[in-house]
């Protein structure tokens, strides 16, 4: 069991919302932030961008609520990209073919150029 806790850190940039998570994004902490992500995810007007660099381990759980935020956004013409992968989770998104469903930049400057 982890005793890691996952923080959520928002900004905008100009009509981009962008949410950096901070630990691991794992069964136990995916229930903890589910409701504000979504919240949050609730307030973007035009993208987001999921800032990962400071993600070490995601699991099934935590790639579930990425894509639920994502078919959320999708219902409101809001587009998500992700940013900053670890190799870890990089290989997380590989095996399970989330570069299919979000546009996925090496780091923040890049997904905000």
């Amino acid at each position: 069991m982890s005793d890691a806790k996952i923080i959520l850190h928002s900004e905008r940039v100009g009509e981009t919302l962008v949410i950096r998570l901070l630990g691991n994004l794992d069964v136990h902490n995916t229930h903890t932030i589910e409701k504000d992500l979504m919240a949050t995810v609730g307030t973007a007007t035009h993208s987001i961008i999921y800032n990962l660099s400071d993600v070490n381990f995601i699991s099934s759980a935590g790639l579930r609520l990425l894509v639920t935020t994502l078919r959320t956004s999708q219902d409101r013409k809001i587009s998500i990209s992700i940013c900053g992968l670890r190799p870890a989770v990089e290989k997380v998104f590989d095996v399970v073919g989330m570069q299919q469903l979000f546009t996925i930049y090496p780091d923040i400057n890049s997904a905000l150029a």
